[in-house]
């Protein structure tokens, strides 16, 4: 696993979010999170707890309920950079 990612998964576990996370550095998507957990249902209190950590869409825009991917745990997000490559 990548260091930051590792960084990543620490941080949310740390912060009751279980999910695997991969840091997008190259293509469209460059700059953001893809976080996951199939086994995860892609619930309000989830959103609220994402945008409570600092966290946005892919977009810059609030997380919503059609960030989750259709109601599963998998969302493409901005913040915490600082756990990116160093």
């Amino acid at each position: 696993m990548k260091p930051e990612n590792k960084r990543m998964k620490d941080f949310l576990k740390d912060n009751g979010i279980t999910a695997k996370a991969t840091w997008i550095s190259t293509g469209s998507l460059k700059g953001n999170w893809r976080l996951y957990n199939p086994e995860q249902k892609w619930t309000p209190e989830l959103q609220k707890q994402l945008t409570q950590l600092g966290f946005v869409g892919f977009d810059n825009k609030p997380l919503t309920w059609v960030s989750g991917n259709g109601g599963m745990f998998s969302v493409f997000v901005k913040g915490h950079e600082n756990l990116a490559p160093r």
